[in-house]
């Protein structure tokens, strides 16, 4: 009983500890709604999805870590918010796009700005904020830790 007892303590401890988890996406979705939601996956991936008249026409999946928060800028001729990879992290987004049904990696992606915000500084500032804090929780990308496994099967 006394050692159920001390697993469990320990378990609470340091079970949340070693997992570290995203900052809320919740500033994210207020200002994006309805066209772009933001949402976390069980590997910790910010999960970006972009809607149009209702239906989401696009999924863009990436490793906050593999982002480069330096270079989240406001693309006048695309009218968005553009992020890019680390230059170490080449093609790091995922970019899933439902009307084509095609998957591809790339090394940018721009996301439409809220229309609140004319010039897209609150909306790049917010996501500034966000990737840096998460990758400060996680601090692999600063140690030159690899995200990812290297092995598929986890031997």
């Amino acid at each position: 009983m006394l050692r159920t007892g001390l697993l469990l303590t320990s378990l609470a401890l340091f079970g949340g500890i070693t997992c570290a988890q995203a900052p809320v996406l919740d500033a994210l979705n207020e200002r994006f709604a309805p066209v772009v939601t933001f949402r976390t996956d069980r590997q910790q991936h910010l999960v970006i999805d972009i809607h149009d008249q209702g239906e989401r026409i696009r999924q863009d999946v990436v490793d906050p870590l593999d982002l480069d928060p330096g270079s989240i800028t406001y693309s006048q001729e695309e009218d968005g918010v553009v992020l890019k990879c680390r230059e170490e992290r080449v093609q790091c987004i995922s970019k899933e796009i439902f009307k084509l049904d095609v998957v591809r990696l790339t090394s940018r992606v721009t996301i439409p700005k809220p229309a609140d915000d004319p010039d897209g500084a609150t909306s790049m500032e917010l996501l500034r904020a966000w990737v840096e804090t998460t990758q400060k929780a996680g601090d692999q990308a600063l140690s030159g830790t690899p995200s990812k496994p290297l092995r598929k099967n986890g031997r």
